[in-house]
């Protein structure tokens, strides 16, 4: 316990001439200072698990109003914004920033130690992962199961036949918009990328876009991109990325599309202008979906024929899909 901050309370209580003068700014510094022990004390633990052989990871979600109090201007501050995400553990590299807090910060922590349950570090109940939107979809965590092909470059004739498709719940403005935004993300790829993975998310502004290898993007390398998918309204956000060989979805792919709820659409756009899609139309279920996914069976290591019927099962569960 940090006994410096024990005595600033005490001495802003008792040094006015009227508590109720300083009332409000107590209460407030005392919710602060709870918050930060807690938060403290999960540090501790995540180090701790990690050296016991578990793999622990820190979810960082933006409270309500928080920022705003804290942001002149009315809008979300940097502070908050450039914490919010998942960040598994590594005691080399983990950004004990996210442990941090301002005065009016209601940003919310959980925590995961790797042993199938989480924490809400506020209300300190514990929870069974599986039965959780935040599940972290394990039954698709099939790393590098893909075969993804031999990358092809992009040309400028391949970015000039990217497709227009009709992509249910969007109107057509917004398919159109949708199809030049995958031109774009290819030039960008194209000329700032290597052809390499480009992943897009859309909002009212610019595209905020994250760069990946050859085979993968990592969403959570952009403070940017965390931002969005953890503080957007369930089923709003449509994200794009391509596919340098050619590949249709993966496991990683239904994994991300699934454990995001503010993802409403993942798109592929192919290297040479294809392009597929999955998104959650009016009578999705998550629960629904999730458990239908389970139903079906790898075998014979064919992770192809397995995403595809995985696939094609959750459109009973409110999913639509173009793949090849």
């Amino acid at each position: 316990m940090d006994e410096v901050k024990v005595k600033n309370l005490v001495e802003v209580a008792c040094n006015a001439e009227r508590y109720s003068e300083v009332a409000p700014k107590v209460e407030q510094a005392m919710t602060s200072f709870a918050r930060s022990v807690v938060a403290d004390t999960m540090k501790k633990n995540v180090e701790l698990h990690y050296k016991l052989g578990l793999s622990p990871k820190i979810v960082r979600k933006l409270g309500r109003g928080s920022s705003k109090k804290r942001s002149t201007s009315g809008a979300d501050c940097e502070f908050c914004t450039e914490r919010v995400g998942t960040f598994h553990y590594n005691k080399d590299n983990i950004n004990k920033g996210i442990f941090s807090r301002h005065a009016h910060c209601t940003c919310t922590l959980e925590y995961f130690p790797g042993n199938g349950k989480k924490q809400n570090s506020w209300s300190k109940r514990w929870e069974n992962v599986n039965n959780k939107k935040e599940e972290r979809f394990n039954h698709y965590q099939l790393a590098m199961s893909k075969k993804h092909g031999k990358k092809i470059y992009i040309t400028d004739q391949a970015i000039e036949k990217v497709q227009y498709v009709d992509i249910p719940g969007y109107s057509e403005v917004e398919n159109i918009t949708i199809q030049s935004a995958h031109k774009q993300l290819l030039k960008d790829a194209q000329q700032n990328n290597k052809s390499n993975a480009v992943m897009y998310i859309l909002n009212n502004k610019s595209p905020v876009a994250v760069y990946g290898d050859r085979i993968t993007v990592e969403p959570d390398k952009s403070s940017a991109v965390r931002y969005l998918l953890n503080s957007s309204a369930d089923r709003t956000l449509t994200v794009l990325h391509n596919h340098p060989g050619q590949s249709s979805f993966s496991a990683n792919d239904l994994s991300f599309f699934m454990t995001n709820q503010s993802v409403k659409t993942l798109t592929i756009v192919t290297n040479q202008g294809k392009v597929m899609y999955l998104t959650k139309v009016s009578g999705y279920d998550y629960v629904k979906a999730r458990n239908l996914a389970k139903t079906v069976e790898l075998k014979d290591g064919n992770y192809d024929e397995y995403v595809a019927k995985v696939i094609k099962r959750m459109y009973d569960g409110g999913v639509e899909s173009k793949i090849r």
